[in-house]
């Protein structure tokens, strides 16, 4: 679907009241867009086993910040990839790559936009902002836009509003105003990784390994755990586990010890998490690739046996 005649100048004047916007404090487009990739981080780190920054190469990665810069002032933005190319170098191929490797993530939606009957530049939406329903809002309401909210954009709700329901049940705070939008992504709080590293509420923790792990996979992480791996930090165990298969057989099980008896002695260069899920595999892979030619080289020794005992008998020189 198109959205024809299209005006930004109109949007900025109905919609800005509206929403919420950054400080024009120095260095707070830099934060929020750390902050957008660390969530970034974790979808890529579930669906590819590694770090953004791995999936990535480094001039793919610049062309996601620089992409990035434009969408988390508002959540929203119409500009030319032409434009955005001449003022940061990188090249109109790459930007297009990384729009379109957001919308595949689920991060970005894409409008695009006819006017006198000729393409314009397309509006993209940041699902991870605040301001996104807002947005998916005012498209459906000004102009008659049918437009879904993103999957992406829901999960991460569900998630911070479940960590943070019992939090608020037990002190006394009174709530926010979300008039602007809901204060969900939080982009203008540092994104010092370091932060990430400490460990969870234990209750908050207790729930998230209910809720979303197997069994098995909260074995793996209780394992962890009562290793004391010093190189795995307690936000690192839970995500390793997260990323192990729901049912962990004693094959699968010997690997992971491996992996985790590995980390006792050594950490690595980026992501502890990707690196550990990335070993795990390749491990892993391994075994099934052996485990599959002792079957074959097992099943052809025994047809051979069973061809070497079989006894033929010709009739004709018994008569």
């Amino acid at each position: 679907m198109l959205l024809k005649n299209f005006l930004l100048s109109r949007a900025k004047a109905e919609l800005s009241p509206r929403i919420k916007h950054l400080s024009k404090t120095p260095g707070t487009i830099n934060q929020a867009i750390k902050k957008v990739t660390t969530y970034i981080d974790d979808i890529v780190l579930e669906h590819e086993g590694v770090a953004t920054k791995d999936h990535l190469t480094k001039r793919k990665y610049e062309a996601l910040e620089t992409v990035l810069s434009y969408l988390v002032q508002e959540g929203y933005s119409q500009v030319k990839q032409d434009h955005i190319s001449k003022k940061s170098g990188i090249s109109k191929p790459v930007i297009n790559y990384i729009f379109n490797w957001l919308q595949d993530l689920g991060v970005c939606q894409q409008i695009k936009v006819r006017r006198h009957g000729k393409i314009a530049p397309s509006i993209y939406i940041l699902t991870l902002h605040n301001n996104y329903l807002k947005i998916v809002e005012y498209f459906r309401v000004k102009w008659a836009f049918t437009i879904d909210v993103c999957s992406t954009f829901t999960d991460q709700l569900k998630k911070k509003i479940f960590k943070k329901n019992n939090k608020l049940s037990h002190e006394d705070k009174p709530v926010q105003d979300a008039s602007n939008g809901l204060d969900v992504f939080n982009l203008e709080e540092s994104a010092n990784p370091a932060v990430n590293n400490e460990p969870k509420n234990r209750d908050d923790r207790l729930h998230d390994l209910s809720d979303y792990l197997s069994e098995d996979q909260q074995r793996a992480y209780n394992y962890i755990m009562l290793q004391k791996v010093t190189n795995l930090s307690e936000k690192d165990a839970y995500v390793i586990a997260n990323r192990m298969p729901p049912d962990i057989g004693e094959s699968t099980w010997y690997y992971f010890e491996q992996c985790v008896k590995w980390f006792k002695f050594n950490k690595a260069d980026k992501s502890n998490p990707a690196h550990f899920i990335k070993m795990f595999g390749q491990q892993y892979k391994a075994y099934l690739v052996r485990r599959g030619r002792e079957e074959s080289e097992a099943i052809s020794n025994l047809d051979k046996k069973r061809e070497s005992t079989f006894i033929f008998y010709d009739f004709l020189k018994g008569n």
